[in-house]
């Protein structure tokens, strides 16, 4: 077989390799979206990613939790915790609609703030994490 057949040949596989991995990657995205499934990119600095790999480690037990696994966990903990936290909540004193949101009228923005009544003058730090 001589140079230009070889380099024929391996230049077919490349490129059927190529289409098989680009086929692969449109079906996993499908499956993805099937799911419901989202990923998000996170750019975390040294220090932050060694934290991770410690936490996920330290709290899998004999088998540690890979990153997403981690991840998804905090998420839902934090999720059935801001779900505790808004039963206790209630309403605001002073304009009376239902807490977290109240006073900011459904736009995002604190329409009282400032005035010592009010729970985002008061309260707010204390949602925050």
């Amino acid at each position: 077989m001589d140079a230009k057949t070889k380099q024929a040949k391996a230049d077919k596989k490349r490129e059927q390799d190529k289409e098989r991995q680009r086929a692969k990657r449109q079906r996993d995205a499908q499956k993805k979206s099937e799911l419901g499934i989202h990923e998000y990119r996170v750019p975390l600095s040294q220090t932050e990613s060694e934290m991770l790999d410690e936490l996920c480690a330290y709290r899998g037990g004999a088998k540690p939790y890979d990153a997403a696994e981690f991840i998804a966990t905090l998420i839902r903990r934090e999720k059935q915790r801001a779900d505790e936290e808004k039963k206790h909540l209630g309403t605001c004193d002073f304009c009376g609609e239902p807490l977290p949101m109240g006073c900011k009228n459904g736009l995002g923005i604190p329409r009282l703030k400032g005035v010592g009544e009010c729970f985002y003058t008061r309260e707010e730090r204390k949602l925050r994490l």
